[in-house]
């Protein structure tokens, strides 16, 4: 088993330090040489790659796509018909059309793919939907789900016809994940995004409102225009017998970036009393989870519809509040 890592910036490094964990075996691709330089002597593939072609041409077993949003369906697609298993980072795609392609390619090909959303891995967010699945909480009626912060971010980040979008498609759609695994499929859907003060090129700022089939009200808070943030719960589920919400003091305030950080959420508070979760390190779990169905030809643990369904209520979003990033 031979893992290869298309990108080794920022989160590429995360994906490295995790494969390094776990010890599968990895090689680095790179287009940047003085970039390829520095992460070849910080951590220890087997072989190195400066395109994405060699890549495809070589046996690598599995390919982990830590590139641009707009790349992410071409090299996909490409991976999956050179007999490649393909890890990608979030989002799918920018459009639900790409995303598919992307579906149905794994599904010709016969390889697995599964798009790499921590969020869904994070033991809390298993926690608190295995506690609305049974009941504690009684009948939902209202989840709010937030992240607002300040981002100072430069680089292809900052450009909306390679994001896709803005802050939500990217950092957001973790956010998107988390309420609909809590709230389940919607039938309504109102939302006001804007560009308030950030260094983004498209929107920074999202509110919306979900309603769920279920009868419940999902509330969306998302933001990197928000200027010295108070630390607020990432979420609150309120049932007609209980609540559950965010203990932020135990939620790690580092960046994914810094290794000290290994879990999404802090842990789950089940009326007035911190619920001990088992946790571990969501890249791990997550990155692991998926070489291990490939090992064993299982199924993935995320369907690669799941990541469709969260990128389609980004775009829904986008769409009712009338926000296009093309």
């Amino acid at each position: 088993m031979e893992v290869v890592v298309l990108g080794c910036r920022k989160f590429g490094k995360v994906h490295l330090r995790a494969l390094s964990s776990l010890k599968v075996p990895y090689s680095i691709m790179e287009r940047n040489p003085d970039v390829l330089k520095d992460c070849a002597s910080t951590f220890s593939p087997l072989r190195t790659f400066s395109s994405i072609d060699e890549v495809l041409r070589s046996n690598a077993d599995v390919v982990d796509v830590v590139l641009p949003h707009n790349l992410h369906r071409q090299v996909v697609v490409e991976a999956l018909k050179a007999g490649k298993h393909v890890l990608v980072e979030k989002p799918i795609a920018t459009t639900v059309e790409e995303g598919e392609d992307m579906i149905k390619a794994s599904k010709e090909y016969r390889r697995k793919f599964m798009v790499a959303e921590q969020y869904f891995f994070d033991p809390t967010v298993k926690a608190v939907s295995s506690m609305i699945r049974e009941g504690k909480l009684g009948k939902v009626h209202t989840i709010v789900v937030r992240d607002q912060r300040f981002y100072d971010h430069t680089g292809w980040r900052t450009d909306p016809t390679v994001m896709g979008g803005g802050a939500l498609i990217d950092g957001g759609i973790h956010y998107v994940d988390t309420i609909l695994n809590f709230g389940g499929d919607y039938e309504g859907l109102t939302a006001s995004v804007s560009h308030v003060g950030s260094t983004l090129k498209g929107e920074d700022n999202t509110v919306a409102f979900f309603k769920f089939r279920s009868g419940a009200a999902g509330v969306l808070l998302y933001s990197w225009a928000y200027r010295g943030n108070p630390v607020l719960p990432g979420f609150e589920v309120i049932g007609e017998e209980g609540t559950v919400y965010e203990d932020v003091t135990t939620r790690s305030q580092a960046d994914f970036v810094d290794p000290s950080r290994t879990t999404a959420y802090g842990l789950p508070v089940l009326n007035g009393k911190k619920v001990e979760v088992k946790t571990y390190d969501v890249f791990q779990e997550e990155i692991g989870s998926f070489i291990r169905a490939v090992e064993r030809d299982e199924p993935v643990p995320m369907p690669p519809e799941l990541a469709l369904r969260d990128l389609k209520a980004v775009l829904d979003v986008y769409r009712i509040a009338g926000y296009s990033p093309r």
